[in-house]
């Protein structure tokens, strides 16, 4: 049972400004995300509407929504953890 993973058009933006090394590692995480969207070390984030969540690859975080009726991961924002939540 996988999912499919979403870029939402600030997220596409995000990925095309990391160094290769840091984007290894981001697509490896997306990867794993379409098998499993609640991986070990997950965070729920408090929101007013959906529920997002957040996970850490090393100093970066990507910000994501999961739908389950859907089937899909929808990713909001991925970034440096100092910048991320501005």
């Amino acid at each position: 049972m996988s999912f499919t993973v979403l870029l939402s058009p600030k997220a596409a933006k995000d990925l095309n400004k990391l160094e290769r090394q840091v984007l290894s590692k981001i697509d490896k995480a997306l990867l794993g995300l379409a098998k499993n969207p609640h991986p070990h070390g997950v965070k729920v984030l408090q929101d007013k509407n959906l529920p997002q969540y957040r996970i850490r690859i090393g100093d970066y975080r990507i910000l994501y929504d999961v739908y389950v009726k859907d089937r899909a991961v929808y990713i909001l924002k991925i970034g440096h953890r100092k910048d991320i939540y501005r």
